[in-house]
């Protein structure tokens, strides 16, 4: 008995080594989903206007799998501002493909709105330069504030590549007087967010169409910068 135990051992050890051997460098092949959105990559949404998801396709090969799609959103449209909507599938295997869209809440009725050409001139501690024609984006978000792109006219995220962690965004109030102040300021990527420059007024000019930033990043006030968006063009 014990040999027959010791044979059929053997033979069980033989054919799972076998089927290892046959296992070894053999790999598979996955087909990743294709993900297609419906409409423009970036939206704008009228403020308390139940926002309508453009929604997106997927296709695996040649298999719909929108079914699949799940979608996510941190849109408000109680409150002006940037958002997202991430959209994300998996194919047979659960590998993922994403897809985004960038909504912004805007006021509709805000006479700023519009994307703007940017012309600077930085004076660092005495050491005059310029740069522009960039284009900065200007939106309103409610009650007279307005989202700014940039309010360094895109000194660092346009003119030196650095991208829109450098941009330094903030939202301004344009009081009665069409003087601006700042409610609020994103920081740049290091770590400080822009001020307006002490001493200097921030002015929109109905007539031209004209906006004038006065500004510096807050770490370092030697730096200023003097910002000029005009010849605003339509959002849509």
């Amino acid at each position: 008995m014990r040999k027959i135990i010791f044979i059929i051992s053997v033979a069980v050890f033989m054919l799972s080594a076998c089927s290892d051997e046959s296992s070894m460098g053999v790999s598979k092949v996955t087909t990743y989903a294709t993900m297609t959105m419906k409409g423009e990559a970036e939206v704008f949404w009228p403020m308390n206007t139940p926002f309508v998801d453009p929604g997106c396709t997927a296709v695996e090969g040649t298999t719909d799998i929108t079914s699949k799609i799940v979608a996510t959103s941190t849109v408000n449209v109680a409150k002006g501002g940037n958002y997202v909507v991430n959209y994300e599938v998996l194919n047979a295997d659960g590998f993922s493909a994403t897809a985004s869209r960038v909504v912004r809440v805007y006021d509709a009725t805000a006479p700023l709105n519009g994307y703007y050409t940017s012309k600077i001139v930085r004076n660092n501690a005495g050491t005059v330069g310029s740069r522009g024609p960039y284009t900065i984006l200007v939106f309103g978000v409610g009650s007279g504030n307005y989202y700014v792109e940039s309010m360094l006219g895109g000194w660092y995220s346009i003119g030196s590549a650095y991208g829109p962690t450098y941009a330094g965004p903030g939202v301004l109030k344009l009081n009665a007087d069409n003087t601006f102040s700042i409610v609020s300021a994103s920081k740049l990527a290091w770590g400080y967010p822009c001020v307006f420059t002490p001493g200097t007024t921030s002015t929109y000019d109905a007539g031209t169409k004209t906006i004038v930033l006065n500004t510096n990043m807050e770490d370092v006030p030697a730096m200023k910068f003097a910002v000029t968006l005009n010849n605003p063009t339509s959002l849509n």
